[in-house]
């Protein structure tokens, strides 16, 4: 990126886009899954004991999860299922709640679920539920008070894509109402 914007937008920031004041923005985000899971296997830690993850956005807000533990190759793949229980609630909490189902084998999945536990920080289990908290996690990347400008983040998917629906907006500036 060039390196003028950069440092446009930086100043920007650090104004609290003031320059932007009353603006109001709507976005839907489809992410891929092709794109989704280039940006997981870069993520994810060499040392981490999964192998050959693989995620499958379906309607319904259904995530299908395919993966290995470790070296054990000659083993099946395990496959589990996220469902959106819950969205964020902006801003009193920004977390994001998905519901894991293996059928009647995610109590016996157990040991082979202990890879959720090196999980980065802003995501969490919770017996069957995995939290994602939107405002730590963007904390980590420097960009946490972006969050202040959101009104309203929803996470959807359809068949082969998550949908990040966001609305913001920055304060200030006139409204229609009052031009």
């Amino acid at each position: 990126m060039d390196p003028r914007l950069v440092a446009l937008f930086t100043r920007q920031r650090e104004r609290g886009f003031s320059d932007f004041a009353g603006a109001h923005a709507a976005v839907t985000l489809p992410i891929s899954d092709r794109l989704l899971n280039e940006a997981l296997i870069a993520a994810l830690p060499s040392s981490a004991p999964v192998t050959d993850l693989e995620l499958t956005s379906r309607a319904g807000n259904r995530i299908a999860v395919r993966f290995r533990i470790g070296a054990a190759s000659f083993l099946p793949p395990l496959k589990l299922t996220l469902v959106i229980e819950r969205q964020p609630e902006l801003p009193n909490s920004p977390v994001l709640v998905l519901r894991m189902e293996m059928g009647g084998l995610l109590s016996l999945a157990g040991p082979a679920l202990r890879f959720l536990d090196a999980l980065p920080p802003g995501v969490r289990v919770e017996h069957d539920r995995i939290l994602v908290d939107l405002a730590m996690l963007l904390a980590q990347r420097g960009l946490g008070e972006l969050l202040e400008y959101a009104e309203e983040v929803q996470v959807t998917t359809t068949d082969g894509s998550v949908l990040v629906n966001l609305r913001a907006r920055v304060p200030g500036g006139t409204t229609e109402r009052e031009a």
